[in-house]
């Protein structure tokens, strides 16, 4: 389907990096004029390297290699060491055959991707490992955003693969489930703004369309079945691609043919009771005060959020969707009222679980 795609963002990235040379250094493949997902994919490939050299690395105990000042000159040195990585011709070559191949497939099925890539090597992976994982992953970076905040409000320093699949799936649930016609175009951006770079500077008359089967494709990852197949009907129809402003479009017709909600679709949890909302347990005062600091003084949005939140199976989903909320509203965690809200939220489990 990205053939031509493929053989020419390689094309354009050589020209634009290594050209004829022998060698070239990770500094100047970050310098150069080529998409900033490709450039996080190299830095990540360099990261990773540097990574698991040092795990063969074996210091003497006699010398003390975690205190502070040694700590920090050792992230100064591997700064530098990953910056002025030099890649021969053929890893780079390499590196970036592979990383074209990831970047159309991540592009474009974002959550079976990373469902297949995270945990190719072993079942369970580090917090330190998940981190680098991600550096490969430029674009939807509402993933590793939530999904580390997550693990670090659970302490947690590993992960296991059922787990993570089950924690991304929640998370896609929820970024999708609070998005209209216009959000889930958006979403595609990325996606688009590839392809439109490629148009651009390596094919002569590109739109900087995309294939409608690959936007279905995106879609079905996302478990919207409904904007699929209306997707599937204009492809039928003769639409075989779409520019952006085409795919807003048909987003919208989508809705308005459906008569439903996303949020409808996407629901696999029991239905919210109005009750939860109204067992939550701190003074009025702080109420009010979280919902205009939090919640941009709009009681609706607070009540909807927190019947969403409080109809979630256990604490671990709820304090996903929690932390979904102030990543996608960008509210600072470990303000007071959003540790007020979180306590509170965590004492309604806690008391619904043991009795």
């Amino acid at each position: 389907m990205f053939e031509l795609e493929l053989e020419n963002i390689q094309k354009l990235t050589v020209n634009n990096t290594i050209g004829g040379q022998p060698s070239i250094a990770l500094k100047t493949i970050l310098e150069s004029n080529i998409p900033s997902n490709i450039k996080s994919y190299f830095r990540g490939e360099v990261e990773w390297l540097l990574y698991k050299e040092k795990q063969t690395e074996h210091h003497s105990t006699k010398f003390n290699y975690l205190q502070e000042d040694v700590t920090l000159l050792q992230e100064q040195m591997d700064i530098l060491l990953i910056y002025h990585y030099t890649f021969p011709r053929e890893d780079f070559l390499k590196t970036l055959d592979t990383c074209a191949h990831f970047l159309f497939n991540y592009l474009c099925r974002p959550l079976w991707t990373l469902e297949s890539y995270l945990f190719e090597e072993k079942n369970t992976l580090s917090l330190k490992e998940l981190s680098l994982k991600f550096r490969f992953c430029g674009d939807y970076p509402y993933y590793w955003t939530i999904l580390e905040k997550h693990l670090v409000g659970k302490n947690k320093i590993e992960l296991e693969r059922d787990e993570a699949v089950r924690l991304l799936r929640r998370i896609d649930a929820e970024i999708v489930n609070t998005h209209s016609a216009d959000g889930l175009a958006k979403m595609t951006l990325p996606f688009f703004e590839f392809i439109g770079f490629v148009h651009q500077n390596a094919l002569k008359g590109g739109r900087g369309d995309l294939p409608t089967k690959a936007l279905m494709y995106f879609f079905e990852d996302k478990r919207l079945t409904t904007v699929s197949q209306h997707l599937q009907k204009l492809r039928d129809q003769g639409k075989h691609s779409l520019l952006f402003d085409e795919l807003v479009e048909a987003l919208k017709d989508s809705f308005t043919q459906k008569s439903f909600s996303v949020a409808e679709e996407l629901s696999q949890v029991r239905q919210p009771h109005k009750k939860y909302y109204a067992e939550l347990q701190f003074p009025d005062k702080d109420k009010q005060s979280i919902i205009k600091s939090l919640f941009g003084d709009d009681e609706s949005k607070y009540i909807v959020t927190m019947e969403k939140i409080l109809s979630s199976a256990t604490w671990d989903d709820a304090g996903l969707s929690l932390d979904h909320y102030f990543t996608m509203n960008d509210v600072d965690p470990f303000s007071r009222d959003a540790i007020i809200l979180t306590n509170a939220l965590q004492s309604f489990f806690t008391n619904r679980e043991s009795s």
